[in-house]
């Protein structure tokens, strides 16, 4: 009942302050946090030596009490902006810190010394930022090392897999993920089913049905690799990642109701 209560407020929350930022599909979220609310930008070293920009949100109150975070990862071509202050709020408010954080060649962080687009299947890329993000978060006082969360979109949501699998994530939620990315990343190919050491679970996929393959592989990713719990989510729409999330400001009441179930 008390889950439920939160819910409900969570959900009340997040409906009263995003209907100009996001329940119009618009472009631009609003960019001013609650005043309990603070960030950091710790700065971030990865194993071989890319510096990572991040920002880190926390009630000001709660700075040196244990609690759990949630990793926010962007997708491709994009940045730590793509979160939603509203979201962030109302993570921080239900008792979560948050860290959201550039990729390296993107946002702020540090360039990659490769082309571009491989660092969408080169498993010794970005799967480094996550580690570093995870060795930071776990090292913070303030964090509850034994529940850290990912959520991401498109390769975001491919890493927060990764997390789950590798890092020890409790909890993850990929949103539009496709299969080329997702086995490059995470070294989990489809033919490999029936002998992974272990699967990945506590985790949510998320996709609009009609974006190019994403419905059909994200189905494959779920019923192949996925334990359980889990759940599977598709909309009617060909929006990909962040899009689709402009266009259903629901999942992120999703993402909450997930983090609250097995985050804390």
């Amino acid at each position: 009942m008390k889950y439920l209560i939160i819910l409900f407020i969570s959900f009340v929350m997040f409906a009263g302050c995003t209907t100009k930022s996001i329940e119009t599909g618009g472009n631009k979220n609003s960019t001013r946090l609650k005043s309990n609310i603070k960030k950091e930008n710790p700065e971030i070293i990865t194993s071989d030596n890319i510096k990572i920009s991040s920002d880190f949100y926390f009630e000001e109150s709660q700075k040196d009490s244990v609690q759990p975070i949630v990793i926010l990862i962007h997708q491709f071509n994009s940045n730590k902006e793509q979160w939603s202050v509203e979201l962030i709020d109302t993570l921080i408010n239900l008792g979560f810190k948050v860290i959201a954080f550039d990729l390296r060649s993107h946002g702020k962080s540090d360039k990659a010394k490769i082309d571009f687009k491989k660092l969408l299947t080169d498993p010794e890329q970005t799967p480094k930022d996550v580690e570093a993000v995870f060795k930071w978060a776990k090292s913070n006082h303030g964090v509850d090392s034994n529940n850290i969360g990912c959520a991401g979109t498109s390769i975001g949501g491919s890493l927060s897999l990764y997390a789950s699998y590798y890092l020890g994530a409790k909890a993850s939620i990929g949103i539009s993920i496709g299969k080329l990315t997702f086995e490059n990343l995470t070294g989990n190919f489809e033919a490999m089913m029936g002998r992974m050491v272990k699967s990945i679970n506590n985790t949510m996929l998320i996709c609009g049905k009609k974006d190019g393959n994403c419905g059909p592989e994200s189905q494959m990713i779920f019923d192949t690799f996925l334990g359980t719990p889990k759940e599977y989510k598709q909309f009617e729409s060909e929006k990909h990642g962040k899009e689709l999330i402009k266009d259903f400001p629901g999942i992120n009441n999703l993402i909450l109701e997930w983090f609250l179930k097995y985050l804390k």
